[in-house]
């Protein structure tokens, strides 16, 4: 942050960070009784949730040394929150005081002696975030603040006794800077800022390069500095030399109108609002917009915009690659394309007929405009630009000097690799979206000079407002259901159900810029209940009419830097404090119309929150019972599946960190889905360039023929909406290029990367013993047939045989079984074997031969559940053949006539059959295999990576069962595919952030030759023949069978209920009585989600469930576990309940004691029974423990809190 005026802190070894709630007890204890003689008595934890920005500042051991919360509003009574500006402003003749420029003091505190210091420290802190922000009022009815604020406020005059109004202005603290044409001396200041973190220019043009740039100006070219104090601080080159037709050809410019001046708008005359929101249907006008892929460019065009902040890449490839003894300004002046920076793809006849069918299936504008009428070039770019990292929340301040330079322009672009992240001055741009055809190795950002505006008002619709509006959402997809609505709201001001309605726009120079439709939020409770709205919020800090909806939003392009600011208006307006946006699946009905919002990247998405199945008829109670312990309907009733983002007050002046590095992940399997979702997630921080390579996709179904691992249900994704902030690309990929660094496709194009993520998995493959064994034949020592190695056949078999490698073969095999007629052949003795002939058989397809080939362990390890589900396949007329193994097919006129299979000894064996369906192994896919083989990466049987997911490659990562590590670790039998996937791509995930941010807290330590980690059980769920239902949850570990396993002495024991009447239903409690394993077979539907917590919980807190079974007082498991007792363990924040109260109970009574965790664990390590007479003393020290009372409190406050999901417990009075 910058110096303040000639004050020298007296603090050290502080930090100034933003406020949390869990601040608040720390906050108290510095009230004092003249702080509430300012501020009068308040709830602090309201005030920090309530407040736009408020900042805490600590010391280096964390404690809370002051704090300062801040409002859009006065906190007088006797101002309207959404009027003050009407009362306020006139009442004491303020002058350039708006909504935009102005925030008010609500509450301060701060610890003796340092009250001076931390003002001014908490007072520059906003005036560096908030860069619009230029006047701080504080409203008070004393006249006693205090020395602290009154060092730095003033009081304005006109004010009475019970309101008295101070003023705190910027210049004061972090004022604009000042901005002038650069001098050659400015040269000695600036150079070191350039060659702090990047000398590449010094190195390649001496230390005079500055000053022959700045000597060089003329009138296409300007250099701007920065002064402070008589120093440069700060450096700006700008240049109207821009290749408009290149830029125009990469991104998408139409709301910019191509960066061009409008000669005539055949629609209506030009405003400063011509642009809206880009419609993807719509490419462009044809002139400006050649879609030809070309395999050159001019080897040296006019300029691009390229510029880059002190801490980024000066240009060094295009600097660097300047041939001749030409000047440092003509070099820059001349920064080139190179031809790799647009897709080299050839433009087929097949490929144009299939852009035009694509263009076809888009949304078509409401409206056909006529084309523009464009006239010359209107931008100028950046060049070169340097920031001191004190002064960089400043550096908008060149903006307006930059456009004074070029009065004729009326964009400013630059552009910056996609490896930089945002800057500060990029704040004030909007990104342009690129072109699918544009592969530039750059992004785009465009400011319009309209924005220097900045008097915008927001404010309430009116009847005169409609026709601005409509010009406002013209592109907006569903613009005839905004302007409904608008009407609606300006009819009678509610929905036609009676909801509260609001509309409001934004105004700027008379024209309207923005507008914004938002309804009263009535599903509150349902959307606490089932989104982790309190990541977030302090939900009962809220009352429900301050929450709202927002259903419609858009923002003129150029005024898209002000979005942010047009929210937190509408907020302040609606006196709401949350905003809610529901992403529906297109697939889904909404129920109330809406549009989609380009506001959607300053919202953050909420995680969705696993459901409770309750028992409900028994939560009811028998008559005549007069209690009902049901949960209310909010909670229980079910709404289309949609992602939820949102914003509050706060968020309002938190910004995002932008990533613009391209992160390509290939494969659409658990772990891409996790990892993916890890990203899109995490809030704080935006990628702007996702993609996901998949040849069918999203996943959006989940066939009854395959298995389901029970991570990623079509409903859950619905519910994080990937496609939202992911761009996915249906296409295999078939090569990589590690040098060029990109993906080759099998449509023939190129996905360009910064960063690739392999999670390709492993699919069902069609593999024959003969033909293995000819491999095996050629693969010798000295030449090795890695196709071989990684069980990969080219052999191709005749069309009656599938084998289920994809989601969609899986869908649609019942109805490619019903083509043929005869016995159906299905191959395997895996899970999805069963699932496959489960469907089959309720596809209505009875003639079905199961041909198992030998293994050591059945997939269900488990021969109970084996015996039952062959038991059932065979009384419904399925053949079982046992131990063959697939060799070879008989064909007869090219259709498949039999099967031929050898067996572990004899003769081979000929199974007659019409149809084959093979879903035994599992490899490699063969184009991934030759596209990871072909890039040298290390590929042995798997791709090999280390214990952080790299490959040989820095910036390609690998997961999931398409890996192994690396044979130094000697652990070839613990793979990713034995682990649970989610886990899996959220530890990716958690190793990829810190490269982004380096706050971000890395996964956890690994030693040079330790395997990471992993500790969530391996679900599985299956739909099995007889109409069976499976669920499996267990350990993550290597394959053992089961009765072999059983002999290991801290094996533990089983507990076992049912049959296949009742339904089998199997425990396994390990050596400390911890759940380790969970089998269920039913055929009534499973409570799958709740019986999946079961797992890693101590005997004890299921009810002593040993002794109870022992005591022959549990005779079905099923029914145990649906009695509403056991319903907190379901609950989606159980898991957090008991690690905190691991944490009170290793918390000794005393500073020095043992506590009582301690005793215990020293107790197991030296691996001696416990006594009667030692156990009961344990219990003694718990009841005269202070963790007792503190675990008591903690459960009570729990269940109070989430008395909504489980109102059936009893209170802290009731107890």
């Amino acid at each position: 942050t910058a110096p303040s005026n000639g004050h020298q802190s007296s603090l050290e070894n502080f930090s100034v960070r933003r406020t949390e709630s869990i601040d608040a007890p720390e906050i108290m204890k510095l009230i004092e009784r003249s702080t509430e003689k300012c501020f009068g008595k308040i709830n602090v934890v309201n005030i920090i949730e309530k407040a736009v920005l408020s900042i805490t500042l600590t010391s280096s051991t964390g404690d809370v040394l002051g704090f300062g919360a801040f409002y859009d509003y006065p906190n007088g009574k006797n101002y309207d929150p959404k009027n003050w500006e009407r009362e306020l402003i006139p009442k004491f003749e303020l002058e350039g005081v708006t909504p935009l420029n102005t925030l008010f003091l609500h509450y301060f505190v701060a610890k003796r002696p340092y009250q001076h210091d931390i003002a001014q420290e908490i007072i520059r802190t906003v005036y560096n975030a908030c860069i619009y922000v230029h006047n701080i009022f504080l409203l008070s009815n004393s006249a006693h603040l205090g020395s602290a604020l009154l060092e730095n406020f003033m009081r304005i005059k006109n004010g009475s006794k019970e309101d008295r109004l101070f003023l705190c202005q910027r210049h004061a603290h972090v004022p604009q800077l000042h901005i002038r044409e650069a001098r050659p001396e400015d040269s000695d200041d600036l150079t070191p800022l350039f060659t702090k973190e990047n000398s590449v220019l010094t190195q390649t043009y001496g230390d005079y390069f500055l000053a022959e740039l700045i000597e060089a100006q003329d009138e296409n070219h300007k250099a701007l500095v920065a002064e402070v104090g008589g120093l440069a601080i700060g450096f700006m080159c700008v240049s109207t030399e821009v290749d408009v037709d290149l830029l125009n050809k990469c991104f998408e410019l139409k709301p910019y109108n191509f960066l061009h001046h409008v000669v005539k708008d055949t629609d209506e005359d030009t405003s400063i609002a011509t642009d809206s929101l880009a419609d993807p249907g719509d490419l462009g006008d044809p002139e400006l917009e050649d879609l030809q892929r070309e395999d050159t460019l001019d080897a040296a065009p006019p300029s691009l915009a390229a510029a880059s902040s002190v801490k980024g890449s000066l240009l060094a490839e295009e600097v660097a690659s300047s041939k001749g003894e030409v000047s440092v300004a003509e070099s820059i002046r001349s920064v080139s394309i190179p031809p790799s920076h647009v897709s080299e793809v050839e433009e087929t006849e097949e490929s144009l007929k299939l852009q035009e069918e694509k263009e076809e299936e888009l949304p078509v504008a409401e409206e056909k405009e006529e084309p523009l009428i464009l006239g010359e070039a209107a931008a100028f770019c950046i060049q070169l630009f340097c920031m001191d990292d004190r002064y960089e929340m400043r550096s908008v301040d060149f903006m307006a000097e930059a456009f004074k330079r070029f009065p004729d322009k009326d964009y400013c672009v630059v552009t910056i690799p996609h490896t930089i992240s945002e800057f500060p001055l990029l704040q004030v741009f909007a990104r342009c979206t690129p072109k699918p055809t544009s592969t530039l190795e750059q992004e785009l950002y465009v400011f319009h000079r309209s924005a220097l505006l900045q008097s915008i008002n927001v404010r309430f619709g009116t009847t005169e407002d409609v026709q601005g509006i409509s010009y406002v959402t013209r592109k907006v997809k569903g613009k005839s259901t905004v302007l409904a609505d608008y009407e609606q709201y300006l009819k009678s001001l509610r929905d036609d159900d009676g909801t509260p309605l609001y509309g409001i726009v934004a105004e700027c120079a008379g024209q309207i810029v923005g507008v914004a439709i938002i309804r009263a939020e009535m599903d509150t409770e349902y959307l606490r209940s089932h989104y982790n709205l309190e990541d977030f919020i302090y939900y009962t800090q809220h009352s429900p009419r301050e929450h709202g909806h927002l259903y419609h939003c858009a923002v003129a392009a150029t005024f898209s830097n002000y979005t942010k600011f047009f929210l937190r208006e509408c907020l302040r307006l609606c006196e709401m404090s949350c905003f809610y946006y529901n992403m529906y699946d297109e697939s889904e009905t909404q129920l109330k119309p809406q549009s989609t919002i380009e506001a959607l990247q300053h919202l953050v998405q909420i995680r969705p929150r696993r459901q409770i199945k309750y028992p409900v008829e028994l939560l009811k109670g028998k008559q005549p019972a007069t209690y009902n312990n049901v949960p209310v309907e909010d909670v229980l009733k079910t709404l289309p599946p949609f992602a939820l983002f949102h914003i509050n007050r706060k968020l309002t002046l938190e910004p995002k960190m932008i990533i613009n590095s391209r992160i390509v992940v290939v494969g659409a399997s658990d772990v891409s889905l996790s990892f993916l979702e890890s990203l899109i997630l995490c809030p704080h921080i935006h990628f702007n360039n996702l993609v996901l390579v998949s040849p069918e996709g999203l996943p959006a179904t989940s066939p009854s023929s395959l298995p389901s691992s029970l991570c990623y249900s079509p409903e859950y994704m619905k519910k994080i909406s990937l496609a939202t902030s992911c761009n996915i690309v249906n296409a295999k990929m078939t090569s990589i290029n590690r040098s060029e660094q990109y993906v080759g496709v099998d449509n023939g194009t190129k996905v360009q990367y910064d960063y690739l993520v392999l999670c390709t998995g492993s699919q069902l493959a069609l593999s024959l013993s003969a033909a293995e064994d000819t491999k095996l034949q050629i693969s010798t020592p000295v030449q090795r047939n890695v196709s071989a190695v990684a069980n990969i056949t080219d052999y191709t078999p005749p069309e009656q045989v599938i084998t289920l490698d994809t989601v969609s073969k899986a869908e649609g095999v019942t109805k490619w079984a019903k083509t043929h007629e005869g016995p159906i052949a299905v191959y395997g003795s895996t899970l999805t074997a069963y699932t496959t002939i489960e469907a089959l058989l309720e596809a209505g397809i009875s003639n079905i031969v199961n041909i198992q080939p030998p293994t050591l362990v059945s997939c269900f390890n488990n021969n109970q559940v084996k015996l039952i589900v062959e038991e059932a396949m065979e009384a419904q007329g399925v053949e079982i053949r046992r131990d063959l193994t697939l060799s070879s097919f008989k064909t007869d006129e090219g259709k498949l006539a039999g099967v031929v299979f050898a067996p572990e000894k004899g003769e081979l064996v000929t199974v007659p059959c019409s149809a084959l369906i093979t879903v035994q192994d599992k490899a490699i896919d063969q184009d991934t295999f030759e596209g990871i083989n072909n890039s040298c990466l290390v590929f042995d049987g798997r791709l090999v990576i280390d214990t952080n997911c790299h490959t040989n490659d820095p910036i390609i990562y690998a997961a999931g069962p398409l890996t192994k590590y690396k044979r130094s670790l000697y652990c070839d039998d613990w793979t990713h595919d034995i682990y649970c996937s989610k886990e899996i791509g959220e530890r990716l995930a958690a190793i990829m952030l810190p490269i982004f941010d380096p706050s971000f807290p890395p996964p956890q330590d690994v030693e040079e030759y330790e395997l990471p980690k992993h500790t969530r059980s391996k679900k599985v769920y299956a739909k099995l023949p007889g109409g069976y239902h499976y669920l499996n949850v267990s350990k993550p570990a290597p394959l053992i069978e089961l009765q072999t396993a059983m002999l290991d002495p801290a094996y533990g024991r089983e507990l076992v209920t049912g049959d296949k009447e009742t339904g089998y239903f199997r425990l396994h409690f390990n050596q400390y009585h911890t759940v380790e394993t969970i089998t269920c077979l039913s055929k009534t539907e499973l409570e799958i989600d709740n019986l999946c917590q079961l797992y890693g919980l101590h005997q004890e807190y299921l009810n002593s469930l040993e002794k109870r079974f022992d005591s022959n007082l549990i005779p079905d498991f099923f029914s145990y576990f649906r009695e509403p007792w056991c319903l907190l363990l379901f609950h989606d924040r159980f898991t957090e309940l008991r690690e905190e109260i691991k944490e009170l109970l290793s918390q000794p009574n005393q500073p020095g004691q043992e506590s009582l965790s301690q005793r215990v664990c020293q107790l197991v390590d030296e691996d001696l029974a416990i006594e009667e007479k030692t156990e009961q003393a344990l219990f003694e020290a718990y009841d005269q423990s202070l963790a007792k009372r503190a675990i008591e409190n903690r459960l009570f406050s729990y269940l109070s809190y989430n008395k909504y999901h489980l109102p059936h417990y009893a209170g802290r009075n009731m107890a």
